[in-house]
């Protein structure tokens, strides 16, 4: 058996769950067992991995359309071996790839993975560019595979109450954790009391909004915390925002490696997932792993990873976020056995049973 894994969430995004999640596939699939188009990519996580050979491209500059411009120097290439390569399964790394149209896979069989419908049920009354594009790609797509893996069950609910998709299509494939720990300086990289926050680029549906402003309640009690923030830069109307609420100087964001992520989770007071909406939520398992409690929005999928490990509150009340937030602050106990709950939780989840899981799918058709 041989499975086809095509370029495009490497050529298109630099770090991220979905890439991370393709990723760790390769990583505990055997070698023998798949290939990938992936030619010219800046994707930290492949890189990182050193499992294929890639050519970087102007990697310290950035500039407009430069990850279009990768996508598109991927795609002859991987026409190509789609053509001539011998392969038995097609299992593009992101939905939306512009092969399934093509005649290319004939009558092979096709997997896809869907991470979740943020588009569907989030984005789609938002005036988001290419949403509706999106979404039609995604419908196509559905159609056309042979298994859906969905990465939680709430995202396979989605998928049968949006696109109507048969319930016996769909696979629910759980992500996995990476439990064997980066080294941990003894030097914090904040040397404040913090609390952390996780999330990459902040769309809407990360809720950062409610997020500062029950960081800004908290730190009227403890002046000395810090809110950290890893990902994107701040916006202009984020900057803003965090003046008004008169947290600017308490406010950290930067990009992190994944050893500076560990480092992050290790050192935090907690982890606080704001979210209205995710497919999985990778970050509460990777706190977990650092013995870093999580509070967590009581919405989507986070109840079905979480479990027990999690502290809920409603994402709408900014009050009941902050409330949280303190009650493990102030509670050495209820810290302890979150960390304790943390622990046993992540016995559920590794990358190896999501790589197996895989294959057992896909030996399924054939």
């Amino acid at each position: 058996m041989k499975i086809f894994y095509d370029h495009y969430i490497f050529s298109s995004i630099k770090f991220g769950g979905i890439s991370k999640y393709m990723c760790e596939l390769l990583k505990n699939i055997p070698r023998e067992k798949w290939i990938t188009s992936t030619l010219i990519s800046n994707n930290q996580h492949i890189k990182d991995a050193k499992l294929v050979k890639t050519i970087p491209f102007f990697p310290n500059q950035e500039f407009r359309g430069k990850w279009r411009i990768m996508t598109e120097l991927n795609m002859p290439y991987t026409k190509c071996k789609l053509r001539t390569a011998n392969w038995d399964i097609f299992h593009p790394t992101y939905f939306a790839t512009p092969y399934l149209n093509l005649n290319y896979i004939k009558d092979k069989p096709l997997i896809i993975t869907i991470h979740d419908l943020i588009y569907d049920v989030f984005y789609k009354d938002k005036n988001i560019p290419h949403c509706n594009e999106i979404i039609d790609m995604g419908k196509r797509s559905a159609k056309q595979a042979n298994k859906i893996i969905a990465v939680s069950e709430y995202t396979k609910q989605d998928m049968i109450r949006e696109w109507g998709i048969d319930e016996k299509k769909i696979e629910v494939i759980y992500h996995g954790v990476d439990k064997e720990k980066y080294p941990i300086s003894k030097d914090r990289l904040v040397l404040n009391p913090y609390i952390f926050f996780a999330g990459g680029a902040r769309g809407a549906n990360k809720n950062f909004e409610h997020l500062i402003e029950a960081f800004s309640i908290v730190s009227k009690k403890y002046k000395d915390l810090k809110l950290v923030c890893s990902g994107t830069k701040f916006t202009n109307q984020e900057e803003a925002e965090l003046q008004r609420l008169k947290i600017h100087d308490k406010v950290i964001n930067f990009y992190a490696t994944e050893m500076e992520m560990a480092q992050l989770y290790n050192d935090a007071e907690m982890l606080v997932v704001p979210s209205y909406y995710e497919g999985f939520g990778m970050p509460i398992l990777e706190a977990m792993v650092y013995d870093c409690p999580v509070v967590v929005s009581d919405a989507s999928c986070f109840p079905e990873i979480a479990g027990e490990a999690g502290i809920y509150f409603n994402p709408y009340d900014a009050e009941e976020m902050s409330e949280k937030i303190t009650l493990l602050l102030e509670n050495d106990s209820l810290r302890e056995q979150q960390q304790k709950n943390g622990q046993k939780r992540l016995e559920n989840f590794s990358w190896q049973k999501c790589a197996n899981e895989h294959l057992a799918v896909y030996n399924s058709l054939l």
